[in-house]
């Protein structure tokens, strides 16, 4: 993609701004972790569950509330950051298995 003019990249970041990759990423956080969490417990009866609210709010550095909250689509004020995607990736904590 070629932009030619200033005003194509102000109407570029006004569409990303406006679109609910937020919401997605939410709910997709939502969605894998439990299920991971849930299946580790199956297999790991005794351990401490890598997947639990705290073990994954304290390797991102936030407080549980705080992760709950980016676990959440409708919570518009907090939106989890790259960074943080990319610390629980390279964990492979939300990678599909």
């Amino acid at each position: 993609m070629h932009i030619k003019q200033a005003y194509q990249m102000e109407e570029i970041a006004e569409q990303v701004k406006n679109s609910n990759h937020a919401k997605t990423l939410a709910a997709n956080l939502k969605k894998l972790r439990p299920g991971h969490y849930n299946k580790y417990k199956e297999l790991n009866n005794k351990i401490d569950n890598p997947y639990s609210l705290d073990n994954i709010s304290s390797l991102l550095g936030i407080s549980r509330r705080h992760y709950s909250r980016l676990e959440n689509p409708n919570y518009t004020s907090k939106n989890i950051t790259l960074e943080k995607l990319i610390i629980l990736f390279t964990r492979n904590l939300l990678c599909k298995r």
